[in-house]
């Protein structure tokens, strides 16, 4: 428990007051509803009201959890003093504030967890996942649901299993009302919300919003969303092979106004020199700031491209900057993105669970550091200990998919799983290959026209708290064996 306690530490952070420890209990309780209004005070014109609101509401829910602990319990007593102690630290720095917030309470809630169910009984989750009871979907695809108690706690995981010769989209569903509904307009039998998009960053400025997709998505080999970093995708090829590899920009052509294409040769590094017109692709793995090199920047965010002179230059959160070399006229307006033409869908997430059976968890690998979005990732001060709603694919030798659908931020039903945690999972499935999608609250499936999984927005103890959902902004759409999307 110190271990874990040791996160969000920071040089600088005030020391713990002189007091006896009863002495800090009595304040921690009583801060509750005052941190509550400092919270929404520090985040005012950070996120939005709405975002404020709700971090305020998951930090009262999990100091009255941590108070439903064991009056006694040493390991619980620590907890309510640290969540009231962090938290002051965080509202203490400078801002941003708001994504060490949500941390916090995350962190301090999958804590709770760990000590309320530290004593549960139960099968470990291989003999879980042994006596699963596969059902028909449709030809090709089968679901399974596992609940109920494990020697880790409880849990509460929909899984798909969609084998080689099923057909998988991936779609960008901005503005889509409800998912369940769009899935069976497009004939689909199941589904999966998708990847990761811009929520709680704190410098989303135009061309960018709130909402827009975070990484690769290609629909029927068209780019919905380019790579803007080097992220591990979930791709179907135009062979109907399923795969899971790591896509950057340096894999793309872009069609610019003036008629040509231009190829990205390289990502963060100067321009090669080569026939045609020929970039290289600067991104927030990089930093903040690109040097400045010989040649012009044209700074690309989605479809969006302006044109830079030479020096240095700020890299768009999430775009690229693309450096050209010294002789290219000035470039600007809308662009096209091209997809390798072995590409028929792909989606891209991270990071990386397993590799040829083994955990795989390198985060910088797959660009999740610094100001790199989302933030939640690159800026996780936990060490992955959180046990949050989680969304993940993985891959058997056979070529079978295997989606998962964890839900959590339910004290008695469901926790939720760390990332090494749902790598496990996967592994025991049978997966050798497996990546993480976009968990949380926006963590979806539908199966026959129906969401099977429970997500909320909400840290709840028990079933009775009203469900607020986030709404979905990429998907994942499964159709049977023998049948092509349109």
């Amino acid at each position: 428990m110190l271990q874990r306690l040791r996160a969000f530490a920071r040089a600088g952070d005030a020391p713990l007051p002189g007091l006896p420890f009863r002495s800090l209990e009595q304040e921690a309780r009583a801060a509750v509803g005052r941190l509550d209004l400092a919270i929404m005070d520090a985040l005012d014109g950070e996120v939005d009201a709405g975002q404020a609101r709700m971090f305020a509401r998951r930090h009262r829910d999990v100091a009255t959890l941590l108070e439903s602990l064991s009056p006694g319990s040493p390991a619980a007593r620590v907890l309510r003093v640290g969540l009231w102690r962090r938290l002051v630290d965080v509202l203490a720095a400078p801002p941003p504030r708001a994504l060490r917030v949500r941390a916090v309470v995350d962190f301090y809630y999958s804590m709770a967890a760990v000590t309320r169910h530290a004593a549960d009984g139960g099968p470990c989750l291989a003999e879980r996942v042994a006596t699963l009871a596969w059902g028909p979907v449709a030809p090709g695809v089968r679901h399974a649901c596992m609940g109920g108690r494990t020697d880790e706690g409880p849990l509460l995981v929909n899984i798909l299993e969609v084998a080689p010769g099923c057909r998988v989209q991936a779609r960008d569903t901005r503005g889509v009302p409800d998912l369940a509904s769009f899935v069976t307009e497009q004939g689909a039998c199941a589904a999966t919300s998708g990847g990761f998009f811009l929520y709680s960053e704190p410098e989303i400025r135009p061309p960018s919003a709130r909402h827009d997709l975070v990484g690769l998505l290609v629909e029927a080999g068209q780019v919905r969303s380019p790579a803007t970093l080097g992220r591990t995708c979930l791709v179907q090829g135009t062979d109907g092979r399923f795969r899971i590899e790591r896509i950057g920009p340096d894999a793309f052509r872009l069609g610019v106004p003036d008629g040509r294409t231009l190829l990205v040769t390289g990502r963060n590094t100067a321009p090669h020199d080569g026939p045609g017109l020929q970039a290289t692709a600067w991104d927030r793995a990089h930093g903040r700031r690109a040097p400045a090199l010989a040649g012009p920047w044209l700074e690309v965010v989605g479809t969006h491209a302006r044109w830079h002179p030479p020096g240095e230059a700020d890299i768009p959160l999430n775009g690229l900057l693309l450096a050209l070399p010294p002789d290219t006229q000035p470039l600007g307006g809308e662009v096209r993105w091209q997809a390798p033409a072995a590409i028929a869908t792909a989606m891209a997430g991270g990071p990386r669970l397993l590799r040829d059976g083994a955990l795989d968890l390198e985060r910088l690998a797959d660009d999740f550091a610094g100001d790199a979005p989302p933030v939640t990732f690159s800026q996780d001060e936990t060490w992955d200990q959180n046990r949050l709603p989680r969304l993940a694919a993985g891959l058997r030798e056979d070529g079978t998919l295997v989606l998962v659908a964890i839900d959590g931020r339910n004290m008695e039903r469901a926790p939720g799983f760390t990332l090494a945690g749902t790598a496990v999972l996967l592994r025991h499935l049978g997966c050798v290959d497996a990546m993480n999608l976009d968990g949380g609250s926006s963590k979806r499936m539908i199966v026959d026209g129906r969401t099977v999984d429970l997500s909320t927005t909400e840290v709840v103890a028990d079933l009775s708290a009203p469900a607020r959902v986030r709404p979905v902004h990429s998907a994942l759409l499964v159709f049977p064996r023998g049948t092509t999307p349109d």
